[in-house]
Parts: structure tokens; C-alpha cells; sequence
């Protein structure tokens, strides 16, 4: 693993905006970085199979449905009332599409997945994988067990705001590739859209005002390049298919 240790116990803390710059150069390192994962560079140049993207996109689900619920814990645990607005907003969005008006992000998947080949009993079928699971039990971990400021860190400034770009690129590449209608992409589209961006601008707004200490950086430095590497793997699930 890539991570280094948690902890320091000397030093200065980073101005706010180095850290940021910092943690971003972390993420950019390889088996973090999931821009530039395999599984997207073969969505673009077509050679992914439609089992290969209906499983990665199956796989997701199995982390994602439980993770928003847990987005609810976290935002109970959140005494700062902006960032509780905006995980509130995080919270309707997945479950119902309010900002986006697309709908469920989880029904969105299904969609997706059916009109990939997978029906219901395919989808029964296939369990978790265990790069699927280190995701998931990592998101509960980072929502419900560390400081909120450690779960946004997870949840929206690694996850979250990066998301754009990857799904992006996913989008498009199946755009070019793969023979899908716009309502079946749209569990693409959404991630690639304005919705995402805003979700993900939670985590320099809570560096702000969490991540003032060298304890806090160092905390929150192990999780955003932890939960980039954990991410990164679980992309790898395309293999099985």
C-alpha cells in the first residue's frame, strides 16, 4: 500500500491551501489515481465487454446503496449546520434526484446495468467481490467511526469530486463505443454533471475550519490517500467479468 503513516507528532500544520495542494499530488500518484485506471482507458478505446461494464457497474452498487445510507449517520453527527445542509443535499439527491431531477442514483445503476444485458436473476447472481467489500466496510469506517471532518474527507474530496472527470470519461467512451440510449447513461451522466461537483466541494470547506492542526492534517492525509487507494482497487472488479 502506497499510504503512509497516520500521525506526526511535530512540525507546523500546512497552510490550508498547500495541504489541499498536497493531498491532490497524492492522488494523482499510480493505484490512486482512477482517471487512469485500466478499467477506464478500456471503456474509451472500446475493448471493454458490455459484461465486463454491466459487472464493474453492479460491483458499485454493492458498496454505494449501503454507503448513502451511511451518509445519513454522518450527517447526524455534523454539528456544523452548513456542511449539514449540503450532506442533507447529498442524502436527497441519492436517494430521489432532487437537485438533478434524474431520479435515484441507485435505480439509475439498475437501469444501466439491465440495458447492459444483466437482468434481475444475473444481478442476483453476483456477490460482492472482495475489493468490493474493503470498499464498502472503509466507508462505513471513515462515516460512522472518525470525525465527520474524516468522513467528508472520504466521502466528498476523494470520492465525490473526482468523479466528474472519471465518470466523464466513462460517459463519453460509452457514447462512442457501446450501442445505449441516453436514458440508460444517464447512471453516468448524473456522476459527470454539476450535482457531483457541488457534492464534491464539501471537503475544502471543511479543511477550513477541521484541519487547522498538524493531528488533524495528518488524520485527515491518511484518509484521503487510503480511501483513494481502497477506490482504486475496487475498480479492478472489471477482471472478474
Amino acid at each position: 500500500m502506497l499510504t503512509p503513516p497516520a500521525f506526526r507528532t511535530e512540525g507546523e500544520p500546512l497552510p490550508i491551501d498547500a495541504f489541499i495542494a498536497e493531498l491532490d499530488h497524492g492522488l494523482k500518484a499510480p493505484g490512486r489515481d482512477r482517471r487512469h485506471h485500466p478499467f477506464v482507458k478500456a471503456v474509451e478505446a472500446g475493448t471493454a465487454t458490455k459484461d465486463q461494464i454491466a459487472g464493474w457497474r453492479h460491483q458499485i452498487t454493492q458498496w454505494a446503496h449501503p454507503t448513502n445510507k451511511l451518509v445519513g449517520v454522518l450527517w447526524s453527527r455534523c454539528q456544523d449546520d452548513d456542511l449539514s445542509a449540503m450532506l442533507f443535499e447529498n442524502i436527497e439527491e441519492e436517494n430521489a434526484g432532487k437537485t438533478s431531477g434524474m431520479g435515484g442514483h441507485i435505480p439509475l445503476n439498475y437501469r444501466f446495468i439491465e440495458e447492459l444485458g444483466w437482468d434481475k436473476a444475473r444481478q442476483a447472481k453476483d456477490v460482492a467481490r472482495p475489493e468490493t467489500w474493503a470498499l464498502r466496510h472503509w466507508f462505513e469506517i471513515a462515516l460512522t467511526c472518525r470525525p465527520p471532518v474524516d468522513g467528508i474527507a472520504a466521502l466528498s474530496f476523494t470520492a465525490e469530486r473526482l468523479n466528474p472527470e472519471v465518470l466523464g470519461r466513462v460517459y463519453r467512451g460509452m457514447q462512442k463505443n457501446y450501442d445505449l440510449s441516453e436514458d440508460a447513461l444517464k447512471s453516468l451522466a448524473v456522476h459527470a454533471s454539476h450535482v457531483e461537483e457541488e457534492h464534491g466541494s464539501l471537503g475544502p470547506i471543511a479543511f477550513e475550519r477541521y484541519a487547522r492542526t498538524v493531528y488533524d492534517q495528518d488524520r485527515i492525509r491518511f484518509v484521503v490517500l487510503h480511501t483513494a487507494e481502497v477506490y482504486y482497487n475496487m475498480y479492478n472488479v472489471w477482471q472478474y467479468y
